[in-house]
C-alpha cells in the first residue's frame, strides 16, 4: 500500500472512534491522534499515531515518550487508575527486530498498563491486530477507496466532521459550566459587609452580647422562640479574618454553584444548606456562633453532586481542587479549637440533598423524581429530628444555663439571671459556675451567709477558680475573719496567676490591706 492508503487508514480509525463510539478527542494532528473512553473504569485513553519508523531503536524512544505523555494525561484527568493503548500505523515496519519493543509499559508504577499495538503493511494485516486486540472496540472491516483523490476528499471530510463534533461538545460543557450568571453572590456579599459594619460600629463583632442582639446562633433564646436565629446567624461574622476568609469562599465557591445551577437553584441550595448547618449547630454546639461557613459547605456538597452527574468534567475542571480544599477544611476543623463543625458538616450535608432536589439545569444522567423527593424527605426528617434532639439538650444542658446566666448578669438583668440560675442547678447542684453566680446575686441580696456556703461548695467542685476565691476573700473580710481571708487570697493570687487574668493588681491590693489589718491587730 502506498503512503496514501495507510494514511487513509489512519483517518478511518479516527473516524470511528470520535464518531461512532463517540470517544472524546483530547489531542487531533495530521500525524497523532488522542481519544478517551470516560464511560468504562479505569478511564481508557488511546494514542493513535501515524508514524513511518524504520528502525526499533526509534521505536524505543517514541515509546518512551509516549509513556511520559500517558503519564502527563493520567495527571490532567486526576483519575485513580488508567489503562490504553498505543497504536502505530505504519505503512511498513521498523527493518531490524522490533517486536519486543512493543512490551506493554505501566503508568506511574502500578497505576495503569498501555498496550503497544502497530499496523503495517497490509490491510489483511491492519484487520488481523484489530480483530485480536481490539475486538471489543467493534472496528468494522477496513476497506480503501480505488484512487487517492477519493481517499484525500474522505479525509478532509472526517477532519470537518470530528473538528465538528469536538467544538459541540466543547460547546455543551460550556453550557453545563456557565448555565447561569453569578449575581446574587454580589448581593450575600454586601450583606456581610453591611451586617459587619452594624457590628463593629455597635460594640464590635467579636463582642458577645453584641452578636446576641444582632441575631447569633444562640440556643438558650432559640428554644424560647427565637428560631429565625437560624437564618440572621448566616449573615454576621466574628471579627475580620473570618469576614474575609467566608467572603473569598463565596465569591469563588458560590460563583461556581451559581453558574452550575443558576440564581434561583444557587439561593435555594445556599440558604437550605446554611439553615440545616445552623440546626447541626443547634444541636450539637452549645455556644454562641456565626457565620456563611454551613451555607458555604452547602456549595462544596452541590459541587460533589455535579461530580456525581458530570464526573469527566468535574475532575477535568474543577475536581481535585474542591476535593482537596473540602478535605483540609474539614481536617481543620476537627483539629483547631472554636471551629463549629457541626454547622460545616451539616452545610455539607444539606448542601448536597438540595443540589439533588433542584438538579442541574444540564444534567448527563436526570436524577429521578423519586430519587430527588426522598433527598427532600431525608433533609426535613432530619432537621425535625435535630431540633428536637437540640430542645432536649438545651433543656437538661448545665452549661447552656451558665451562657444565659453569665449573659444575663452582665446585663444586670438579675431577677432574669436567677430563673436560668435556678433551673441550671436543680439540673446539676453542683456546677461550679452556676454556685458562683448564685454565690453573687446572693451577695446583691445581702444574704451574705448563703453566698459564703456557695462559693465553698463551688470551690469544692473546682479548686482553680480564682473568682471565687477572691469573692469568698471579701466575705471573710466584711465578717473580719483576716486570717481565712489571708488564706483565701492567697489561693486567689496563685489560681490568678496560673490562669493569668486580667486583673490582678487588684488582688495585690486586697492582699496589702487584709497584711495591714493583721499587722494593725497584733
Amino acid at each position: 500500500m502506498n503512503e496514501m492508503a495507510h494514511r487513509y487508514l489512519y483517518w478511518q480509525l479516527i473516524e470511528h472512534y470520535v464518531l461512532h463510539k463517540q470517544f472524546r478527542l483530547l489531542a487531533l494532528h495530521d500525524t497523532q491522534a488522542w481519544f478517551e473512553d470516560d464511560s468504562v473504569k479505569p478511564r481508557r485513553v488511546i494514542r493513535l499515531v501515524y508514524s513511518e519508523v524504520d528502525w526499533s531503536n526509534r521505536l524505543k524512544r517514541d515509546i518512551s515518550h509516549a509513556q511520559q505523555q500517558f503519564e502527563s494525561i493520567y495527571k490532567q484527568l486526576g483519575i485513580w487508575k488508567i489503562q490504553g493503548e498505543n497504536i502505530y500505523v505504519m505503512s511498513q515496519p521498523p527493518v531490524d527486530s522490533w517486536e519486543d519493543a512493543l512490551a506493554p509499559f505501566q503508568v506511574k508504577g502500578n497505576k495503569g498498563t498501555i498496550r503497544n499495538l502497530a499496523l503495517h503493511t497490509s490491510v489483511a494485516q491492519y484487520q488481523e491486530v484489530l480483530d485480536h486486540e481490539l475486538a471489543k472496540d467493534t472496528i468494522p472491516p477496513l476497506r480503501l477507496q480505488s484512487s487517492d483523490d477519493e481517499m484525500m476528499q474522505f479525509i478532509e471530510r472526517i477532519r470537518g466532521q470530528v473538528k465538528q463534533v469536538n467544538s459541540k461538545r466543547r460547546q455543551n460543557e460550556e453550557k453545563t459550566l456557565q448555565f447561569g450568571k453569578p449575581r446574587f453572590i454580589y448581593a450575600l456579599l454586601l450583606s456581610f459587609v453591611v451586617m459587619f459594619f452594624l457590628l463593629e460600629t455597635n460594640g464590635g463583632s467579636t463582642n458577645i452580647q453584641v452578636l446576641i442582639d444582632y441575631g447569633a446562633k444562640y440556643n438558650p433564646l432559640i428554644v424560647e422562640g427565637e428560631w429565625w436565629r437560624l437564618v440572621t446567624s448566616m449573615f454576621l461574622h466574628i471579627g475580620l479574618m473570618h469576614l474575609a476568609f467566608n467572603a473569598m469562599a463565596l465569591f469563588f465557591l458560590g460563583t461556581a454553584v451559581e453558574q452550575l445551577f443558576g440564581s434561583m437553584r444557587f439561593l435555594i441550595i445556599y440558604f437550605a444548606a446554611g439553615l440545616f448547618g445552623s440546626i447541626v449547630s443547634f444541636a450539637f454546639n452549645d455556644y454562641v456562633s456565626a457565620g456563611a461557613s454551613g451555607a458555604l459547605f452547602g456549595c462544596f456538597g452541590a459541587l460533589l453532586y455535579f461530580g456525581l452527574k458530570h464526573p469527566t468534567l468535574f475532575f477535568r475542571t474543577l475536581g481535585k481542587n474542591i476535593l482537596l480544599l473540602l478535605g483540609f477544611n474539614l481536617v481543620l476543623g476537627f483539629i483547631v479549637p472554636g471551629i463549629d463543625n457541626g454547622a460545616h458538616i451539616g452545610g455539607l450535608i444539606g448542601g448536597f440533598l438540595m443540589a439533588a432536589l433542584v438538579k442541574m439545569p444540564k444534567e448527563k444522567k436526570k436524577t429521578p423524581f423519586y430519587l430527588s423527593i426522598s433527598a427532600f424527605a431525608i433533609y426535613v426528617i432530619a432537621s425535625l429530628t435535630l431540633v428536637y434532639f437540640g430542645q432536649q439538650q438545651a433543656n437538661a444542658s448545665p452549661e447552656l444555663a451558665v451562657l444565659e446566666g453569665q449573659r444575663l448578669l452582665e446585663a444586670g438583668q438579675y431577677e432574669e439571671a436567677q430563673v436560668f440560675i435556678t433551673n441550671g442547678l436543680e439540673k446539676d447542684g453542683q456546677q461550679p459556675q452556676l454556685l458562683f453566680m448564685q454565690a453573687y446575686l446572693d451577695i446583691q441580696q445581702e444574704r451574705v451567709q448563703e453566698a459564703k456556703e456557695h462559693l465553698e461548695k463551688a470551690l469544692q467542685e473546682q479548686q482553680a477558680f480564682p473568682e471565687a476565691w477572691f469573692n469568698l476573700t471579701l466575705i471573710h473580710i466584711e465578717q473580719e475573719n483576716y486570717d481565712q481571708a489571708k488564706e483565701s487570697i492567697q489561693q486567689a493570687i496563685q489560681y490568678g496567676e496560673d490562669s493569668q487574668i486580667p486583673d490582678m493588681d487588684y488582688y495585690y491590693e486586697i492582699e496589702q490591706q487584709i497584711d495591714e489589718q493583721l499587722a494593725s491587730s497584733t
